[in-house]
């Protein structure tokens, strides 16, 4: 219960690049980027947010780099400091690492909304990592199925892409509906297509390819059935440029002085 959201917004802290043969299977050996973002719910008296990207660590590997930006996680550091709630889309580093990294974690055990499953698999944040006794004292979100975890907010569970996989659902006061899939897939090509990854890199990322694939229906179904519900993939600047345009997002964080 409660006012919904006015707005979501969003800031791209860094991009890897990687071919597109390892973003869907069949697709040429040409590069593509893959933008990293943090999205921020505004609400009328508060805000919430839907992961938080990551810091420059030394296990990412330069070739894979297109750009950072150090002022825009900086922004998004400071949006954590800030907010009532963070929900993180899955527990890979480049979603989850600007909680694992934050500089006063324990500060914002009060506003995490990280699932126990989530926490139990530390091994999928490669490249990034928790800090030794990071999460003593934590308390994880447990849940089955759906969570409503605030006004307009519903997480939704999606195990494949990783074992704490999750969907955020945000609907927004004037109606607009948004579904973040995180990277349950990659880009809206593999969900128009109806394509997955490649079997290399769903062996690299370790994923439950059954599970993926179901998902890939699901989404072109949702497509088909649900027009008014965007489905923002989890590395994919046409979307969120087109979604910016059609007055669905707004580019760069609201911040207090």
């Amino acid at each position: 219960p409660g006012e919904k959201p006015a707005w979501v917004r969003d800031v791209k802290a860094l991009a890897f690049i990687v071919p597109r043969a390892m973003a869907m299977a069949g697709d040429p050996w040409s590069t593509v980027d893959i933008p990293i973002y943090s999205y921020q719910v505004v609400y009328p008296d508060h805000t919430a947010m839907i992961d938080t990207a990551m810091p420059r660590v030394n296990a990412i590997p330069e070739f894979m780099v297109r750009s950072y930006d150090d002022q825009a996680y900086a922004r998004v550091q400071q949006a954590m400091d800030q907010t009532q709630l963070i929900v993180i889309t899955h527990e890979h580093g480049d979603h989850i690492g600007g909680v694992a990294y934050h500089p006063n974690l324990k500060a914002l055990f009060p506003k995490l909304r990280i699932t126990d499953t989530q926490v139990a698999h530390p091994e999928r944040m490669f490249p990034g990592k928790w800090p030794e006794h990071a999460l003593d004292g934590y308390q994880p979100l447990h849940y089955e199925g759906y969570h409503a975890v605030a006004p307009g907010m519903v997480l939704v569970q999606a195990t494949g892409h990783t074992p704490g996989s999750q969907l955020v659902y945000v609907k927004l006061a004037d109606g607009k509906e948004l579904l973040f899939i995180g990277d349950a897939l990659w880009r809206m090509r593999n969900i128009e297509q109806q394509g997955e990854r490649p079997r290399w890199t769903t062996a690299m990322v370790r994923e439950d390819r059954h599970a993926v694939f179901g998902q890939v229906r699901a989404f072109h179904a949702l497509m088909q059935s649900e027009p008014g519900v965007k489905i923002i993939p989890g590395h994919d600047a046409g979307v969120i440029d087109a979604l910016t345009q059609a007055g669905y997002l707004q580019s760069g964080f609201a911040l207090a002085p």
